[in-house]
């Protein structure tokens, strides 16, 4: 309503004053000073986004990548390594138990789903403290130096007796050996001191298993090579050659 028109409604200047005051619930309106507003709105976001870039700082930006603020990329990178070897020996032990020809691999099949349930026990616990999720570190796909073993273990599901064995002890062997090898070059560098424990305690273990899987795995060889028929020979030694052919 224009003053106008209200001094015409009203027939006064007065009523306007009084319209006004109706309108504004009897108080004198004050200047709302939008650049403070502004401001006001532009530091609350700036707030919001600075917390929210800081979260995703410490979010693994790709599937091997492990918090910043929880671990080192050289430490998590060998955590991983012991959770696949975990892997290969419960695996691999759960298969022999079943499919393994000789008592001795049979038992050494449950020496490995035993010190590597505990092994792997203790690593899942130190990993979860460190900062990293122990389901999300399972559903990694393995480290690439180990992934040949995971996909050899799935082979030995189909064999059985001596020929199970010739390849399980030699995997067993081979993948030990790389898993100790991972160790020691990153014992030097590892920068948790936590982690520096929990490998010295289960390299001598790794280590006993390895001797065994390479004794076991000589034996199965020397096995196999005495099971392979002699070839055909005449008292001199030499081998037969064929007669030849006549012509009619």
């Amino acid at each position: 309503m224009t003053r106008a028109y209200a001094a015409r409604a009203c027939g006064s200047i007065d009523c306007v004053s009084e319209h006004r005051k109706l309108k504004t619930g009897g108080w004198p309106m004050k200047p709302i000073h939008l650049s403070r507003v502004f401001l006001s709105m532009s530091l609350g976001l700036a707030t919001v986004v600075g917390a929210a870039s800081a979260a995703k700082a410490d979010l693994p930006s790709d599937p091997g990548d492990v918090p910043r603020s929880s671990l080192a990329p050289a430490d998590y990178r060998i955590v991983k390594s012991m959770h696949a070897m975990s892997m290969v020996g419960i695996s691999a032990g759960e298969i022999a138990q079943k499919n393994a020809g000789a008592q001795a691999v049979r038992d050494f099949g449950t020496t490995l789903v035993d010190t590597h349930t505990t092994g792997d026990q203790q690593l899942l616990a130190y990993a979860k403290k460190a900062g990293i999720d122990p389901n999300r570190m399972k559903n990694e796909p393995p480290p690439q130096e180990l992934a040949y073993y995971l996909k050899s273990v799935d082979q030995m599901r189909t064999l059985q007796g001596a020929q199970f064995d010739h390849v399980f002890t030699a995997t067993v062997r081979d993948a030990y050996k790389e898993t100790i090898r991972q160790i020691q070059t990153a014992l030097p560098v590892i920068s948790d001191s936590r982690l520096k424990a929990l490998l010295d305690q289960r390299l001598p273990i790794l280590q006993k298993n390895y001797q065994t899987a390479a004794v076991l795995a000589s034996q199965s060889e020397r096995a196999a090579s005495e099971r392979q028929p002699p070839p055909n020979t005449t008292s001199t030694g030499q081998t037969p050659q064929p007669a030849p052919s006549r012509t009619p």
